[in-house]
C-alpha cells in the first residue's frame, strides 16, 4: 500500500498534489492511502481512503510519501520519499541571521542522506545546495486534466471581462507587483484575486492608492478556481519565488494565456518553447506590464506538448518506478 502523509488540507499547492496522486494511484489500480494529521481541511474529499485527523504512529504502508518538512521530520523508515515543493533557501534568507543557521540546521537534520522527491529541477539544485541526500528524483507536479476542465465549466458569477491571479495573498507572492503592473496596461480589463493571506489589506489600500480598486477583485480563497482561470483573457504570476507554479499549468490546461515573472523556480521549465518570450524579470513592473500587454495582443497557441508531460497518471507512474 501506498501512505501518503500531509499535516492539513488546507487550500495549498501541496495539499492539490496529495489528492491528486492519490486519485492517480487507484485510477492505476494500486492501493493508496492519504494520512490527514489535522482536522484542516479546505478541499471537498469524498473518499474514505483519505483519512482526516489521522494517528502518525498508526500509519502503515510499504511505499510513503512524506510532504512538507514538518511531517518529514516526524517519518523515518528507508521505505520513505520526502517531496520538497519550494526553493529551501529562499525562505532562509526571508530570516534573520541566527533564525537563518537554526533553519538551515534542521533542513539539513531532516533530510541528509534521504530520498528526495524535488517538484522542479531548480528545487532540485537549491536542495543539492544544502544537503547530500540518499537520492534525489525529479518529478514534477500531477494535474487531471480531465477534473480541471469538468470543473471550469461551472457557471461563472461575474459579468466583465478580467486577467486573474490565483495565490496566497502574501509578499512572496508580491501581487504588489502585478497591482503596479496593471496600472501600466493599455486596457478596459478588470483584475481578480483569488485567494488569501497576511497582505489582503495592504494590498487593498495599493489598489485605492493606485486609484484602480473600481477595477481589482478581491474574492478570496476559491474552492473550484478553475472556472475564473478559464474565462481569463489572461492568467498572471507574479510571485518572487515558486517551488513549480500549479497555477501555471493548470491555465494552460483549460487553454488560457500565462504570463509569469521568471522566478526560481517552475516556470521557466513550464512556459517553454514561443511561451518562453512570456516570461517577465522578477520584481519588475515595466518588464511585467510590457508582458502581459504583448500576450492580450497576440498569444501562441498552447499545443499538448507543453502540458502532456504533467498529466496526473504518467506523473503517478514515475512515483511508482520508485517503490
Amino acid at each position: 500500500m501506498i501512505a501518503q502523509i500531509i499535516g492539513t488540507l488546507r487550500g495549498g499547492g501541496a495539499e492539490r498534489v496529495a489528492l491528486t496522486l492519490h486519485r492517480g494511484f487507484k485510477k492505476l489500480g494500486v492501493n493508496s492511502k492519504v494520512y490527514v494529521l489535522s482536522s484542516k481541511v479546505d478541499y471537498e474529499v469524498g473518499d474514505e481512503d483519505v483519512i482526516v485527523g489521522a494517528n502518525i504512529n498508526k500509519i502503515n504502508g510499504d511505499f510513503i510519501i512524506a510532504h512538507m518538512q514538518d511531517i518529514s521530520e516526524k517519518v523515518k523508515g528507508e521505505n520513505v520519499w520526502h517531496v520538497i515543493h519550494t526553493t529551501p533557501t529562499f525562505r532562509f534568507k526571508e530570516k534573520n541571521f541566527f533564525s537563518r543557521l537554526k533553519h538551515k540546521k534542521r533542513f539539513k537534520k531532516i533530510y541528509n542522506n534521504k530520498n528526495i522527491i524535488a517538484v522542479s529541477k531548480g528545487v532540485k539544485n537549491d536542495v543539492l545546495n544544502l544537503i547530500t541526500p540518499k537520492n534525489i528524483k525529479i518529478i514534477y507536479n500531477p494535474f487531471d486534466f480531465e477534473e480541471i476542465r469538468k470543473k471550469a465549466e461551472e457557471k461563472m458569477d461575474l459579468d466583465f471581462e478580467y486577467i486573474v491571479n490565483v495565490g496566497s495573498l502574501t509578499k512572496v507572492k508580491n501581487q504588489a507587483l502585478l497591482l503596479k503592473a496593471f496600472t501600466k496596461l493599455d486596457t478596459d480589463l478588470h483584475l481578480v484575486l483569488l485567494g488569501k493571506g497576511n497582505q489582503e489589506n495592504n494590498l487593498k489600500k495599493l489598489a485605492k492608492s493606485l486609484g484602480i480598486e473600481k477595477r481589482v477583485h478581491f474574492l478570496g480563497w476559491q474552492s473550484n478556481p478553475y472556472k475564473y482561470i478559464k474565462n481569463a483573457k489572461l492568467f498572471v504570476l507574479s510571485s518572487n519565488v515558486e517551488g513549480f507554479g500549479n497555477v501555471l499549468v493548470e491555465s494552460l490546461v483549460l487553454n488560457t494565456p500565462v504570463v509569469s515573472t521568471n522566478c526560481p523556480s517552475g516556470p521557466n521549465e513550464i512556459l517553454v518553447g514561443e511561451l518562453s518570450e512570456f516570461l517577465a524579470k522578477v520584481g519588475d513592473e515595466e518588464d511585467l506590464a510590457s508582458k502581459i500587454q504583448k500576450a492580450l495582443i497576440k498569444y501562441p497557441k498552447i499545443k499538448n506538448e507543453y502540458i502532456e508531460k504533467f498529466n496526473y497518471l504518467e506523473i503517478a507512474k514515475k512515483y511508482l518506478e520508485l517503490r
